[in-house]
């Protein structure tokens, strides 16, 4: 059985937080595995189908990088190849006054095109055809069961939504007298486990910036010091590029 997570938000878009963004449980996934789907609620045709276009997106994903790193091998082998040869065909063939440069770019050019095409070729394989159809059945088939205590999740991120960035990012850094608040309510083990690493997983895929910010925040937390500057930038960057403050305090929180 694997377990995924729905995160509902008032103000943005629900989260799903899946393994399936993993490409390693791609590789280990087995056909008559049940996917299961954790909510605090009921969900609406709306949100189910959301739900749904997100795990298929994500499924998408995570096969293709599965079978790029599966082929990886081969494909290098074969741009190899195709390099070597095509460099020694022109550089017999062809005479110019400058040796080398002209086979090293034609030949790179072309092992480029070979990686390009195997790889898309692999994408579009029976193997990841099959992998990507068994994992979007189970997907459309999930079990919905609801859990109470991603209420408290939810209810986190609502408070935190109150917060203007600049006393927030001022929290996230330990910056005077601000300081993130607690959870209400301490989820059991298994569930703040599977929440953590699953939402960790999900920044890494989709939220590069706040995944690389959640790692050094952290460390800050966890060795009890405060960064003014950092704070300054997380303001600027909340300002600038509006990226999801509560959403990181609510990793931060996981994890300290």
């Amino acid at each position: 059985m694997t377990a995924s997570y729905i995160i509902q938000r008032k103000a943005h878009p629900l989260i799903c937080l899946t393994p399936l963004a993993d490409p390693k449980n791609v590789e280990e996934w087995s056909g008559d595995q049940e996917l299961l789907l954790k909510t605090s609620t009921l969900l609406t045709k709306r949100q189910n189908d959301e739900v749904t276009f997100s795990l298929y997106n994500t499924i998408d994903y995570s096969v293709d990088r599965w079978i790029q790193d599966k082929q990886y091998v081969p494909r290098l082998l074969a741009s190899a190849v195709v390099f070597t040869i095509s460099y020694f065909i022109f550089s017999l063939a062809v005479r110019d006054p400058i040796p080398m440069i002209d086979e090293l770019v034609i030949s790179s050019v072309l092992a480029i095109v070979t990686w390009r095409t195997v790889a898309r070729r692999d994408s579009r394989s029976a193997l990841a055809q099959h992998r990507r159809h068994a994992l979007k059945v189970s997907a459309s088939e999930r079990r919905s069961v609801i859990v109470d205590e991603l209420f408290a999740l939810e209810a986190y991120l609502d408070a935190l939504e109150s917060y203007d960035a600049f006393t927030l990012a001022n929290a996230l850094c330990r910056v005077g007298e601000h300081t993130l608040p607690p959870l209400e309510h301490t989820l059991d083990e298994t569930t703040h486990a599977e929440v953590t690493g699953l939402l960790t997983l999900f920044l890494r895929r989709s939220a590069k910036q706040l995944y690389d910010l959640t790692s050094r925040i952290t460390a800050l937390h966890q060795s009890k010091a405060s960064s003014s500057k950092l704070a300054g930038q997380l303001y600027q960057q909340a300002m600038n590029r509006g990226i999801d403050l509560p959403l990181l305090a609510l990793a931060v929180r996981l994890q300290v």
